[in-house]
């Protein structure tokens, strides 16, 4: 089998990267796979409660070390960072994908109000901001439910994946009237056939929308 193109994973939570890993392994094995992980960057963006402006050297210092060891394109796994990843992106001339990037794509098209799931509070609103221009861009307006599952991250951190997946499918069944259910971190990708089950209405998910569109710029 001929390998495929050095991808390079870029991650602030182990969890999230093995998301990540998992997608790429089941729906594009012949990728060349590598991780570059700094979980303390998840631990300064959760304690500053956002972005902060030293967090834009510590991004783009990595990604010019993957770009010269040779990545054939970059994936990055934090969902909380992404006006850093736009800096990052801005700046050299391979495919870099947001975490978010290929499912809002889809996701828009599911529905004009959408209920946005995390287990990060930071997250929902990079996320959203993200969403909301995205849809503009495409003139569309929609109408975002913010959903943060607390406690589900912590179980997910500690081992204790079933705790986690049965705290997510408790908060999905509490979402009504939406169009679709958008899980705004990798992380949340292994709990999407519970929420499925808890909650009739698509449901989107992040790292393998990421593969199918990373294949799709590297093969074009």
């Amino acid at each position: 089998m001929a390998e495929g193109p050095r991808i390079v994973l870029f991650s602030v939570h182990r969890d999230a990267m093995e998301a990540a890993r998992h997608a790429f392994a089941t729906r594009w094995p012949e990728a060349q796979v590598s991780n570059l992980l700094d979980d303390g960057l998840f631990r300064w963006v959760v304690e500053a409660g956002g972005v902060v402006p030293g967090m834009h050297d510590a991004f783009h210092t990595l990604t010019r070390y993957a770009v010269a060891r040779g990545a054939q394109g970059i994936v990055y796994t934090c969902s909380a960072f992404r006006e850093v990843i736009d800096g990052c992106r801005a700046m050299f001339p391979i495919p870099m994908l947001g975490p978010n990037t290929a499912m809002i794509d889809d996701a828009l098209d599911a529905g004009s109000r959408l209920a946005v799931m995390a287990t990060v509070g930071p997250t929902i609103p990079s996320f959203s901001a993200e969403l909301l221009e995205v849809a503009a861009a495409r003139c569309r307006k929609v109408e975002l439910v913010p959903v943060v599952v607390e406690g589900a991250f912590d179980a997910l951190a500690r081992g204790d994946a079933a705790t986690h997946d049965r705290l997510v499918a408790e908060r999905a069944r509490e979402i009504r009237d939406c169009d679709a259910v958008v899980l705004a971190q990798f992380t949340l990708a292994r709990a999407a056939p519970v929420v499925a089950a808890a909650c009739p209405v698509p449901v989107f998910e992040s790292p393998g929308a990421a593969v199918a569109r990373m294949r799709a710029l590297l093969a074009g």
